[in-house]
């Protein structure tokens, strides 16, 4: 019998290490999340998310905007300047998951920012007719189109107003008042009360 080691030799065990930090000091050099590069050592399904979307804003972004400020300068003639501008669009890297896209747009939505096509424009659907709704702004509070809130509640007002009985006093000979309704209804006792 021959005793073979499973376990890697220290200086084995230590190279890999390096390599390890090599990994990690690259990302690092050049702005980008470990995981990007397949390095899940300290990755879970929360921070992943996270670590993409700054990497869009810190990393990403500041580049962009160095190459639009540079189209801007060296490709557009002056008086195209003020009518034309280069955007990169990076909506695509900072949608999030479904959920969290969801919640957003429905609170604006019911807060009266986003219509139903600007969150089809956003999820690249197909849009809704104007006439179905789809360019209208609602007001939460029963959903009401921006432009009508309050508008159902002025005409209840009205409507109560106008719809108001004149107050007419009422014959004393015709019905008797609500004492000697009661005094009529209820038996008369003798005697004194007692507690």
């Amino acid at each position: 019998m021959a005793y073979k080691p499973i376990s890697l030799p220290p200086e084995d065990s230590q190279f890999l290490e390096t390599k390890q930090f090599s990994v990690t000091e690259i990302c690092r050099i050049f702005r980008v999340p470990p995981h990007l590069v397949a390095d899940l050592s300290r990755a879970t399904f929360s921070n992943i998310e996270y670590q993409s979307l700054n990497f869009v804003m810190h990393s990403l972004t500041p580049w962009l905007v160095r190459i639009e400020q540079g189209i801007i300068k060296d490709l557009l003639l002056e008086e195209e300047q003020d009518t034309y501008f280069p955007k990169f669009n990076v909506d695509g890297l900072l949608r999030g998951d479904y959920q969290s896209r969801m919640n957003g747009y429905a609170t604006g939505i019911s807060n009266g920012f986003l219509s139903p096509n600007d969150v089809h424009r956003l999820e690249n659907m197909d849009l809704i007719p104007a006439e179905e709704g789809g360019d209208d702004y609602y007001l939460n509070g029963g959903y009401v189109k921006l432009k009508d809130a309050g508008v159902a509640q002025q005409n209840k007002a009205a409507a109560a107003q106008q719809n108001q009985p004149k107050e007419t006093q009422p014959d004393p000979e015709e019905e008797p008042d609500s004492d000697n309704r009661l005094s009529e209804s209820k038996p008369r006792k003798n005697g004194r009360r007692t507690r």
